[in-house]
């Protein structure tokens, strides 16, 4: 039986969505954009978020200072100035339990979370595929999408979590250290979504 590690033992840095006033916080619409976009440049301004996102810098400012009081967002050190300060994601952790405790209370902000995560996953999904037409080989021969269903103890679902968040670290930690040792040159923002979640009872057909 492979050993349990919660997302925060993984990723201690990470912010976490561990009440009804976190989860208001990061469901925020405009916040969720802002977290989006974050997401995808790695850092921004207030004044290039209000660029992209067609707001005002004053809007952007104070999400963005509401996002940082939960560890949402965090401030890029070494970088920026007093009146202009450089943001990146803190990154998120959402463990099972508070999420199950969290949807028996706040049903409806639970819904929302996870319209909201389905959505952007299917979203950035579909620009690639719309885009691949266009792409460099060198990337579009390297994207990858991948579904399989059959049936598993729940012991043996964890032994598979585990072992791909093992190899998604291994690879993350990696690149980052390459990067930092050689530069950006030849690296591009990639996506990478894992989903490894039970069916409905019922639901047993392999394929």
């Amino acid at each position: 039986m492979s050993e349990k590690r919660t997302a925060a033992e993984r990723w201690p840095e990470n912010a976490q969505i561990k009440d009804a006033q976190s989860l208001k916080a990061f469901t925020h619409p405009l916040r969720r954009r802002i977290l989006d976009y974050l997401s995808e440049v790695e850092e921004a301004t207030s004044t290039t978020l209000a660029k992209h996102l067609g707001e005002s810098t004053g809007q952007t400012s104070y999400h963005l200072r509401q996002l940082a009081k939960y560890g949402f967002v965090q401030e890029v050190e070494d970088k920026g100035t007093a009146r202009e300060r450089w943001w990146k994601s803190g990154g998120l952790n959402m463990e099972a339990d508070d999420l199950q405790s969290l949807t028996q209370e706040n049903p409806q902000l639970m819904q929302t979370l996870a319209e909201q995560q389905v959505s952007y996953n299917a979203r950035k999904l579909l620009e690639y595929f719309r885009g691949i037409g266009d792409e460099d080989p060198t990337w579009a021969e390297v994207g990858l999408t991948s579904t399989t269903t059959t049936t598993m103890t729940s012991d043996e679902l964890l032994a598979l979590r585990e072992e791909l968040w093992d190899v998604m670290d291994r690879h993350t930690d990696a690149a980052k250290d390459r990067r930092e040792d050689e530069g950006q040159e030849g690296a591009r923002r990639v996506r990478i979504n894992m989903a490894v979640f039970p069916l409905p009872p019922g639901d047993t057909e392999d394929g």
